[in-house]
């Protein structure tokens, strides 16, 4: 499982700073965004099966949250469901939150979840963060159908509308001769044209997103009453894998006659695209590939990592990648395809299917920046070139990871040694009444045992004693049971270990563990169960990256040998990282609804001064 060193005194320090600034809008540009939340019966796979989803604007995917390094984000989330148990969240995920954790969108958390009728009024500062991120529902299993993307640039320059504008406004500014009014169109597609985008060192032409996502053939409600009933058997599978929200369950037998089938994604020959993957699926780890392209990976979870090329990715829940992706002369179709990893007997194969496009004068519609999409394509069919994926055999616990490395060398941040180690044991047990939970140190989380007042907010009127710290390093962990939190203290440096276990016989898992508010640094990893005396000086991760998402593998250590029949759960892998605080859980939506999911609580006697009441 997983280790996290946690360098709380540093990232403290600067959120503290920053909160006082926070809402000057002095000079300041505000990106403002309004999320309408209805149901709306859907059939994106053109199979036989309409189902209700919910919807952000009636669309899935949303709509993209595009904003400049330093700008205010004003999100406005009206809850338009019909009364009942429809209650909603919105979480930015990978977006720090400095100042802001009022806005991170964790239901009884951060916030009372928006009950029908209800509007919340999300509003963050982006500070020192640019790069890929999402925004998800933090409710149940809503996430399936509520998420979209969140492009955040280094600049106004960066960012290809705010440049355009600008050059717009200076011809305004400066107008030109009649004579010339006529060329404006046409310098227009030139500036276009020689415009070229640029992340830190790397520069392309355009840019595309894929967001990757699960599409079921039941709604969230009867997928949480399944997961969370007597007669759960295992995560079911999606019927279909979505690639910006389209898909055919079957190709071979389509039902809707209004099937836009496969997603095309427009690219013109000799240009190289920066194409920003989004794993916005709740349950599988996919591999990610295209016919007759590598991809050059130089952006890890909105942090820019040296350029590694591969020919396939693997993608977690909640993770994000930047690659380069170089076109070539030919104008054809190639596939873009997923597959499944980690999923033990369940083939790999699915029917996640996109088309990457050669064209060379691309007409298209657009609704966000990003996911662009061809006029009335109606591709059907797959290309005739798909990607080539390895084999199983060649699926190893931690992937390419010790291959990539942060493009500023390794922060000097990990290096520092912890005050104390809390370990976070995973462990699924079936209860007297047959139904599964998860639980991290005996503790399963779940929303009904949350409290009246959401956590932040008895923090910040001091509704609570604050735990004696130095009481409970000695006991549990750490654990405060009152509030259920791991708190810690200003400046205090801890080391956390995230251990996965499974029941001998029973596969060992993969968890995607995600860190809120927070990016971590992962330094060390290993097979079988966790020991301080054994493991606690391991740092064998030699150029940590610094990321939100950080994939426990499933580490089986062939030297224990336990009998089947023994229902202990073993210790099957464990890795170290350094986050901050607030929710940690593992983005397995089914793990994290069943029990998978923990908060750090830091510095608890200055939370008063950097969050403000909703």
């Amino acid at each position: 499982m997983l280790r996290l060193l946690s360098v709380v005194y540093l990232l403290l320090l600067f959120e503290i700073t920053v909160a006082q600034t926070l809402y000057d809008e002095t000079n300041q540009n505000i990106r403002f965004y309004e999320f309408n939340i209805t149901q709306k019966s859907i059939n994106p796979d053109c199979s036989n099966q309409t189902t209700p989803a919910f919807l952000i604007n009636e669309q899935m995917p949303g709509p993209v949250v595009s904003a400049t390094q330093g700008d205010i984000v004003r999100v406005l989330v009206r809850n338009q469901l019909e009364h009942g148990p429809n209650e909603v969240s919105i979480h930015f995920h990978g977006i720090r939150q400095y100042g802001s954790v009022h806005s991170d969108g964790v239901p009884y958390l951060t916030q009372k979840p928006i009950a029908p009728g209800e509007t919340f009024l999300h509003e963050f500062r982006v500070i020192n963060q640019a790069g890929t991120f999402f925004y998800h529902a933090h409710v149940g299993m809503q996430e399936s159908t509520l998420f979209g993307p969140i492009i955040i640039y280094e600049s106004e320059d960066a960012d290809p509308e705010n440049y355009m504008k600008k050059k717009r406004l200076s011809r305004l500014t400066f107008p030109k001769s009649s004579d010339d009014e006529d060329s404006d169109e046409d310098e227009d597609e030139d500036e276009e044209e020689d415009y070229r985008m640029s992340a830190g060192p790397y520069e392309y032409d355009e840019e595309r997103t894929l967001i990757l996502s699960e599409w079921w053939h039941r709604t969230h409600t009867e997928l949480e009453e399944y997961l969370l009933g007597p007669n759960f058997k295992g995560i079911p599978e999606a019927e279909t894998i979505l690639i910006n929200g389209m898909g055919l369950r079957d190709p071979n037998n389509i039902e809707e006659s209004e099937c836009r089938g496969y997603d095309v994604v427009p690219v013109k020959p000799n240009k190289t695209y920066r194409l920003r993957v989004i794993g916005a699926t709740a349950f599988r780890t996919l591999g990610l590939a295209i016919a007759n392209h590598n991809l050059t990976i130089i952006e890890v979870d909105g942090e820019l990592t040296q350029p590694h090329t591969v020919n396939e990715l693997e993608v977690a829940s909640g993770q994000r990648f930047s690659v380069l992706l170089k076109t070539h002369h030919d104008i054809d179709d190639f596939g873009i395809q997923v597959v499944r990893r980690w999923s033990d007997d369940i083939q790999r194969a699915t029917n996640g299917l996109a088309v990457l496009r050669y064209e060379p004068e691309v007409h298209q519609e657009s609704n966000d920046r990003g996911v662009l999409h061809l006029k009335n394509p109606f591709v059907r069919v797959a290309p005739h070139h798909v990607p080539s994926f390895d084999g199983p055999d060649k699926e190893l616990p931690n992937w390419l990871w010790p291959n990539i490395q942060p493009l500023h060398g390794v922060d000097p941040i990990v290096y520092k040694s912890p005050s104390r180690t809390i370990v976070l044991r995973a462990t699924d047990k079936k209860q007297s009444d047959g139904r599964s939970r998860w639980y991290i140190n005996e503790v399963s989380y779940s929303e009904e045992m949350s409290h009246e007042m959401p956590i932040l907010e008895q923090l910040r009127l001091d509704r609570r004693p604050l735990p004696a710290i130095d009481n409970l390093k000695a006991s549990s962990n750490g654990y405060d049971r009152n509030l259920g939190t791991y708190p810690i203290r200003h400046f205090e440096i801890v080391d956390f270990v995230f251990q996965s276990t499974h029941i001998p016989g029973e596969p060992c898992r993969s968890h995607p563990w995600h860190t809120h508010g927070h990016s971590h640094w992962e330094i060390a990893n290993g097979m079988g169960e966790y020991s301080q005396k054994k493991h606690g000086h391991i740092r064998n991760v030699k150029t940590p990256i610094q990321k939100d998402i950080t994939m426990v593998y499933p580490f089986i250590d062939p030297q224990l040998s336990i009998p089947q029949n023994n229902r202990r759960a073993v210790g099957c892998g464990w890795s170290k990282d350094n986050p901050g605080i607030w929710a940690i859980h593992c983005h397995n939506t089914a793990h994290m609804l069943m029990g998978m999911m923990t908060a750090i609580e830091e510095a608890p006697e200055l939370i008063s001064r950097t969050s403000r009441s909703r």
